[in-house]
């Protein structure tokens, strides 16, 4: 369908609502259009980027009227990193959004619609700057010198930073360290016109509790003088107890761990505390990025189960199995399901360090696991799940061994509202409750209980 404006056009619009990625959302004869730097309630004048079937995207040119939620970013690069999408908007402002954009999801792909009232309002973080426990960033040369940074979203182009105010104040410090000790040991981050050089990335992890440091250098390719980089580093920055090297050769392959990882220094493991209790981190195991934040994900999966002593439940999507941590000593047994070897033997570690006896970790997949547990009677299972959901066949799992309750961690309100769709031929939607783990940006967390039809 041809449309009726064109890339290029200028137009002046009224900014309705908040998109999935912090944009603002006008409408021209009913065509969407999706606007960078815009805000809810604010009239612009704006130029058309690009034009598609059923929506268009633009740059705000001028604001004419604006948001009294809007507010001036507190990053320096925060404009072109695009690590960040909601800095200029007020912080509870954007709360707001957070849960609107769950009810949107749901007004789309729900039918019939719950009530509005079961999404509660988004619990926000106490201190939204240095909340990141961990930075996985690319480093280069430029004019000379080595720096970290990020790329500028949807492009190549690299932009170097000195401070992420999103960032736990350690990790920036540690970084920049690791920068000025590159430099003085001449071990050259990738030069992005000669493609030389040795180190591609730097990962570094901070445990909000202990303050363990961990460092991994991602390298296009062994170097002789890491060593001296990475005892250097420990004598410089007293947290860091842990310096990996990983080489990753292939530049065109994203990612940062491989099977080719060795320790250099220090040793293999931090200790993070969560609710009074020890998890053991190695590089690569996933653990939530803002620990505040996760002790409150983790608390509402627990307080909307309410488990009895009795109850058996299943923590599917298990990762290092911080839920059955939190839900272990109100229930009877827990199962938890995890596919990856390593986070399995993480898992165990952190289990076992905190005397947990009555949780199960299973190495497997969904399907495989419920069919070992076939004769078990399954009361609550929890779910927290990638950002491409639960999916049709492990819902029809869940349909077949008809939980009473279902706990679902999600990170993507789309999905989650697809896989409500399918769940509630047979459960009952009763809360959701968003939660800010990603302050300023646009990603939305939540958590929700449903309960079995009678």
């Amino acid at each position: 369908m041809e449309q009726h404006i064109k890339p290029n056009d200028t137009l002046t619009v009224s900014i309705k609502r908040m998109g999935i990625n912090g944009e603002g959302i006008a409408y021209d004869q009913k065509l969407a259009i999706f606007v960078e730097g815009a805000l809810p309630g604010e009239e612009v004048e704006i130029e058309i980027k690009d034009v598609f079937e059923n929506r268009a995207t633009a740059m705000t040119k001028n604001v004419i009227k604006s948001s009294k939620s809007r507010s001036i970013p507190f990053c320096p690069v925060y404009e072109t990193c695009g690590g960040c999408q909601t800095q200029h908007m007020v912080y509870e402002t954007a709360l707001a959004h957070k849960r609107d954009i769950i009810l949107q999801s749901f007004d789309r792909y729900m039918n019939p619609k719950p009530n509005p009232n079961v999404v509660k309002k988004t619990i926000g973080a106490v201190n939204p700057k240095n909340y990141r426990n961990k930075a996985s960033l690319p480093v280069q040369k430029l004019r000379g010198k080595n720096v970290f940074g990020m790329y500028a979203k949807n492009s190549n182009h690299f932009i170097p930073i000195e401070n992420c105010p999103i960032q736990h104040e350690g990790i920036n410090q540690i970084l920049n360290t690791c920068i000025h000790l590159m430099d003085e040991y001449q071990m050259d981050a990738i030069d992005p016109k000669t493609k030389r050089g040795y180190v591609r990335s730097l990962v570094v992890r901070i445990a909000e509790h202990t303050k363990e440091a961990q460092v991994s250098f991602i390298m296009l390719k062994k170097s002789s003088r890491l060593i001296d980089v990475a005892k250097a580093l420990m004598k410089k920055e007293k947290h860091v107890v842990s310096v990996y090297e990983v080489i990753n050769g292939d530049l065109k392959k994203p990612g940062f761990f491989t099977d080719e990882m060795e320790l250099i220094l220090g040793k293999e493991t931090i200790i993070e505390r969560l609710n009074n209790q020890s998890f053991i981190l190695k590089p690569e195991a996933f653990f939530q990025l803002n620990t505040e934040q996760a002790d409150r994900f983790y608390q509402e999966m627990r307080r909307l189960a309410n488990l009895k002593k009795h109850e058996v439940a299943i923590d599917a999507y298990a990762g290092i199995a911080p839920v059955s941590h939190y839900i272990a000593g109100d229930a009877k047994h827990v199962y938890a399901i995890e596919i990856e070897q390593q986070a399995c033997e993480s898992a165990k570690l952190s289990l076992n360090e905190n005397g947990i006896s009555n949780v199960t970790v299973l190495h497997s997949d969904f399907k495989r696991a419920l069919s070992g547990l076939r004769e078990k009677k399954i009361d609550v299972m929890f779910f927290d799940p990638p950002r491409v959901g639960l999916g049709e066949e492990t819902i029809y799992l869940i349909q077949k061994f008809k939980p009473s309750r279902l706990i679902y961690g999600s990170c993507n309100p789309s999905t989650l509202a697809k896989d409500l769709q399918l769940l509630q031929k047979d459960y009952q939607l009763v809360e959701t409750v968003p939660i800010d783990m990603f302050p300023y940006t646009a990603l939305v967390e939540s958590v929700s209980l449903l309960e079995l039809r009678r």
